[in-house]
């Protein structure tokens, strides 16, 4: 990859915040309680790694969503390849594991406070569960599409049920299985935060960003999403060079 085609990303962050600047600090087109001037915001988020509040806050956040979100990845994956090679007993959770998914996860709030209370197992959980859904789903869908000629040669030069599965079926179900980490990291960060907005606590992203809607606070509201912005697409950014890492031979002849 050349160093332009490496630079266009950073150059569409540029030209947003030039149009931030033009917009609001030089033009005043918008009101400022809608949209700050940039300048106040990027001071306001200077403020806030120098105190170490927002360390302290991006920790917590990170925290509660590694652990959701690493365990439904692990869950998730291991039941979903053991469906898939199951196609049968796939078929019979299948429905449900649709009707669940088709719950939106905000809906359950209630029902993990009820379950585990307002401490950082209820946020745990809801980070965790949607990762869990969706690595079940694409990881049993990779095993089930996997190419039966593949495993039928293996098979005939004299391959066991465990050979096949690890040369052939779990390979080739990974291009599969990064699908449902990628679409996993940003859902299971957005309930993490939402999560920490309405279940008290006492540190995290969500609960800032809260905090400073109440209190109208809104240079310090748009510092906190330009740090989850950031986070989010870092960690997706992560997540796209470990598949090219791990699976660089999809698409390949």
């Amino acid at each position: 990859m050349t160093h332009s085609r490496r630079a266009e990303p950073l150059l569409g962050f540029l030209v947003l915040a030039a149009l931030w600047l033009i917009a609001v600090d030089v033009f005043r087109l918008v009101d400022p309680l809608l949209l700050p001037p940039l300048c106040d915001v990027i001071l306001r988020l200077v403020e806030l790694i120098t105190n170490g509040s927002l360390t302290r806050d991006i920790a917590a956040t990170l925290a509660r969503w590694i652990q959701g979100f690493g365990l439904g990845i692990f869950l998730g994956t291991s039941l979903g390849l053991l469906l898939g090679i199951m196609p049968r007993i796939y078929r019979i959770v299948g429905g449900p594991l649709d009707f669940f998914r088709g719950i939106p996860v905000t809906a359950i709030f209630p029902l993990f406070l009820m379950i585990f209370g307002i401490g950082d197992a209820s946020k745990i959980a809801m980070a965790f569960l949607p990762t869990f859904l969706l690595m079940i789903i694409n990881a049993s869908y990779g095993v089930i599409h996997t190419s039966p000629e593949r495993r039928r040669a293996l098979q005939i030069f004299g391959a066991n049920r465990i050979q096949v599965f690890y040369h052939v079926v779990f390979f080739e179900a990974l291009p599969q299985i990064f699908i449902g980490v990628r679409l996993s990291v940003s859902l299971s960060l957005m309930v993490t935060v939402v999560s920490e907005m309405f279940i008290g606590t006492d540190t995290g992203l969500g609960q800032r960003i809260y905090d400073s809607y109440l209190t109208s606070s809104v240079s310090t509201l748009y510092a906190y999403l330009l740090v989850l912005g950031l986070i989010g697409y870092g960690l997706n950014k992560a997540s796209v060079y470990l598949e090219k890492r791990t699976i660089f031979w999809a698409g390949r002849a």
